[in-house]
């Protein structure tokens, strides 16, 4: 309700989409601008920024409800599925900065470029809509020999006259097929557990605000090669990194706590009890070699012998810390399945990490959300019925469409907790949804914009 902080972070929002940080024509972000004025980018892209950013976007598009920030999302995502997903389903790291060795290469664009592959009518638009001039506006002051007169994209005048859209469409179409002649960026092909746990959890939510069953095939084809290759369920041991079919050792408490995250995002979309026990059998793993039982809060590594000291991370930067990630997921599977050691663990991590976030909040916002989200019971959606059914699904997207991040969602099958199993509803098919906090629910209802203005 506070409109300054969402006028001030929607207004981010835009300059960001609109910045040359921003892939005009292919959709993702790079890692960050080297200007003030955020035009020009180190080109390198990242898995673990855009899953971040993807969430942002589905933040503001539910809150604004501004079609911008749904098609920004959904760019996103189609960069990521497109280039940046592996045939069984594991999301790559990064791509380069440079291609044929020259920063930017691959996405900058020369007006000589341009005006030989564009209509005059095209060009007249690109040329005002992303600024375009022959000098062109970046120079790679790092390369001795640096290419002259490009032009990073970035939207300088958005306002477009009747008809222009259009001109602007099959120029964009026009450009992103000639751009996929030249010699791509190198491509991290490496596939890390925690940055696809990112990824995972935003594509799951994305899947049910814009109730795409591509999206949520994607998630679920991804969490099913984590499991096959990156979980040994005998051992119960969670790995850090695959790479053409070798993984490593490493046993790194960011890869649980990540994924952990994705997986309950996942299971509040699709209510499927084996998602539920797979993110315990993570979460039980997690505690056993990670956390501190004497002090609270989670070390970075396990009890490896060759350490000189082991560490809790706290620092919510480029990427959340572990400690952040994994509270905040231990309080849903917590709310979910009523498991009181869940709950008891993040009292004590956040209690550890007490003194730092009163000192220094600004470093821990993710830690913070969490704080909040302890802070009182959670709103739980209990879906009551079958939850693949017509009915059922339409209530799950009803209860994704509403900017409301104090929430869980459930169903009455699996390893749920006491009061939503006991309004199971057997065999019928008659689905229900119960909103409920602590044990007070109001009455059941069926019709999914009920459950939004609830």
């Amino acid at each position: 309700g506070d409109k300054e902080a969402i006028d001030q972070v929607l207004f981010t929002c835009g300059k960001m989409a609109a910045g040359g940080m921003y892939d005009q024509i292919g959709g993702g972000f790079s890692r960050y601008s080297v200007d003030e004025q955020w035009l020009v980018p180190h080109f390198e892209k990242m898995l673990y920024d855009n899953a971040q950013l993807l969430q942002l976007y589905l933040d503001a598009y539910l809150i604004t409800g501004k079609k911008h920030h749904a098609d920004l999302a959904k760019d996103i995502l189609k960069y990521v599925l497109r280039d940046m997903t592996h045939p069984r389903g594991g999301f790559y790291s990064a791509e380069d900065a440079d291609s044929e060795g020259k920063e930017g290469k691959f996405y900058c664009w020369t007006k000589d470029e341009l005006e030989k592959l564009l209509t005059a009518e095209e060009m007249g638009v690109v040329i005002r809509y992303y600024g375009i001039t022959r000098s062109g506006n970046f120079e790679d002051h790092s390369d001795p020999d640096p290419i002259k007169q490009q032009n990073v994209l970035s939207i300088v005048d958005a306002e477009l006259a009747a008809g222009e859209e259009k001109l602007l469409t099959s120029a964009r179409d026009k450009m992103f097929k000639e751009r996929g002649k030249r010699v791509r960026p190198g491509l991290d092909d490496k596939i890390l557990t925690s940055w696809n746990g990112l990824m995972l959890g935003a594509i799951a939510r994305a899947a049910a605000v814009f109730d795409n069953q591509d999206y949520l095939a994607a998630a679920e084809k991804n969490l099913a090669f984590i499991r096959s290759d990156l979980w040994d369920a005998e051992k119960k041991r969670l790995y850090h990194r695959w790479r053409n079919g070798a993984r490593d050792n490493a046993q790194i408490f960011d890869t649980h706590a990540y994924l952990l995250s994705g997986i309950v995002a996942l299971y509040g979309v699709t209510l499927n009890p084996d998602h539920l026990e797979f993110s315990m059998a993570v979460a039980d793993r997690m505690i056993e070699a990670f956390y501190d039982p004497e002090e609270g809060g989670f070390f970075q590594s396990d009890g490896a012998k060759d350490l000189i000291l082991r560490l809790k991370e706290d620092y919510d930067g480029a990427e959340p810390s572990g400690n952040s990630v994994a509270s905040l997921a231990l309080l849903k599977l917590a709310a979910i399945t009523g498991n009181k050691r869940y709950r008891e663990v993040v009292d004590k991590t956040l209690s550890y990490f007490a003194g730092r976030m009163k000192t220094v909040a600004v470093a821990m916002p993710y830690m913070l959300k969490a704080a909040d989200f302890a802070a009182r019971e959670p709103n739980r959606v209990v879906i009551a019925g079958d939850p693949k059914s017509e009915s059922a699904q339409k209530l799950l997207r009803a209860a994704h469409s509403v900017y409301q991040p104090h929430k869980v969602v459930l169903g009455t099958v699996g390893p749920i907790e006491e009061f939503a199993r006991s309004l199971a509803k057997g065999d019928d098919k008659d689905v229900q949804v119960y909103l409920c906090k602590g044990k007070h629910c109001e009455l059941p209802t069926n019709d999914p914009g009920k459950v939004r203005q609830l």
